[in-house]
């Protein structure tokens, strides 16, 4: 066995630092245990992102991504440590480029799943089009540096370059999603691993501006694939906190979902109006509900069965979804009613917002067994400037409102008083009074 040249395939200290050329057996042989863990390990890993994006469906693009990163990590951990002792059949400088470029694409489909996990669009620079530039750009490195050390200062630094990239637009999304101090600590597995990259990147461009070799010891070289087989697995915690707060985050938004429209249920909507309602004491505004009814429901339940009127409900959802601002929230009830509330919106403002979205539902009617039903809604509005006025007084008045309006035909908005006993007619709104309007 050629040892002589087997020393050059060292994957240039681990990824970090840099072997002493005179390493003896010994020293490969430790080595070569540390690449069959980190192979073994890369291997366990690509299977366990497989089976959550596959079979277990746990959002199957970022696993399928995460799972792609540990597939380049293993071919980069082989191909920098021969696993069985044979001699290297690429020599260096292009063995360190090919392993250093597989490591580098690891480093960019590692981000590619935060970005996809997270729904952020990813910047031109974690594009998959950067590797073939980046292949390119490492492959004249080599070229010109014999040593690799030129090699490992690209993929450092590009690994923390795209690393941090990464985290700085992820960050806000999940900041957004855990709070500040989950975000942060969720962030600092990848953190590490980035530091460590800069510890390589400031090791490797010392030895080049010295021009000689660190020396090396049996215990360095062993800390040296300690530390690439420690980064690996913070890059995975890191990953696996992501998809763990992520999935809490959607099981909590399924918990305060519509099963039917995806709207929020009545508990999460409840608990918005007292929330708001806090507010009002506060900052004093008026605050408006529209409770939507949809007229045709029952009918459609009765004659095509309950998957069209729940076909219906999703596509008034979808209507309503249209003319909703940031600030509006959208609720449904187990009997099939949509709720619209409305901060700082008086009642004619959310009259408005009713007739607007009933021209919308005209235009799109439900096409369900080779039918097109039109769908209308009966309407009814409640508005409160103070707090004096419940939740459940406000959805009360609502619901007598939409109540009225479904009495007199339907396809029609109603304003509820705050005294049944003496309540108005209400105000019926039609097309030309909302045009003088």
């Amino acid at each position: 066995m050629n040892f002589g040249k087997l020393h050059h395939f060292h994957f240039v200290g681990a990824f970090f630092f840099n072997l002493n050329p005179s390493t003896d057996f010994l020293i490969y042989m430790d080595m070569q245990v540390y690449a069959q863990v980190i192979a073994l390990c890369a291997f366990t890993a690509v299977l366990c992102w497989a089976v959550a994006g596959g079979p277990l469906r746990l959002f199957p693009s970022a696993s399928q991504e995460m799972m792609v990163f540990n597939a380049l990590m293993l071919l980069g951990a082989m191909l920098a440590w021969p696993l069985w002792g044979a001699s290297a059949v690429l020599t260096l400088p292009w063995a360190l480029a090919l392993s250093h470029w597989c490591m580098l694409a690891a480093v960019r489909w590692l981000c590619a799943s935060m970005h996809t996990l997270h729904q952020v669009q990813p910047t031109y620079v974690l594009q998959p089009a950067v590797l073939p530039v980046l292949a390119l750009f490492m492959a004249v490195v080599a070229w010109l540096d014999a040593s690799g050390l030129g090699v490992l200062a690209v993929a450092m630094g590009s690994s923390v370059w795209m690393l941090g990239l990464s985290l700085q637009q992820v960050f806000p999304s999940l900041m957004a999603q855990t709070g500040t101090s989950t975000a942060r600590w969720a962030l600092l597995p990848m953190a590490l691993a980035a530091l460590l990259w800069l510890v390589g990147l400031g090791h490797a461009v010392w030895v080049l501006g010295a021009g000689v070799w660190y020396p090396g010891t049996a215990s360095r070289d062993d800390w040296s694939g300690l530390l690439w087989l420690l980064t690996w697995c913070w890059l995975n915690a890191g990953l696996a906190g992501m998809v763990l707060l992520r999935l809490m985050d959607k099981i909590q938004e399924l918990s305060t979902q519509d099963d039917v429209t995806g709207a929020l249920n009545i508990q999460a909507f409840m608990a918005l109006l007292a929330s708001e309602r806090d507010r009002l004491r506060r900052h004093p505004q008026m605050q408006s509900v529209l409770l939507c009814t949809l007229d045709q429901h029952e009918a459609l339940c009765r004659q095509l069965g309950f998957a069209a009127g729940d076909a219906a409900l999703r596509q008034v959802t979808t209507v309503i979804g249209r003319s909703l601002r940031k600030t509006d929230r959208l609720g449904g009830t187990p009997q099939g009613e949509l709720i619209l509330f409305l901060p700082d919106t008086p009642a004619i403002g959310a009259i408005l917002v009713a007739e607007r979205t009933q021209a919308l539902l005209s235009e799109h009617p439900l096409l369900i067994k080779g039918q097109s039903i039109p769908l209308t809604l009966s309407m009814g509005v409640a508005s409160r400037s103070e707090a004096s006025v419940t939740c459940e007084a406000l959805l009360d008045m609502a619901f007598r409102g939409a109540a009225r309006a479904r009495r007199e035909g339907g396809n029609r908005v109603r304003v509820a008083g705050t005294d049944p006993a003496n309540e108005p007619d209400g105000i019926v709104v039609s097309d030309d009074a909302l045009l003088q309007t």
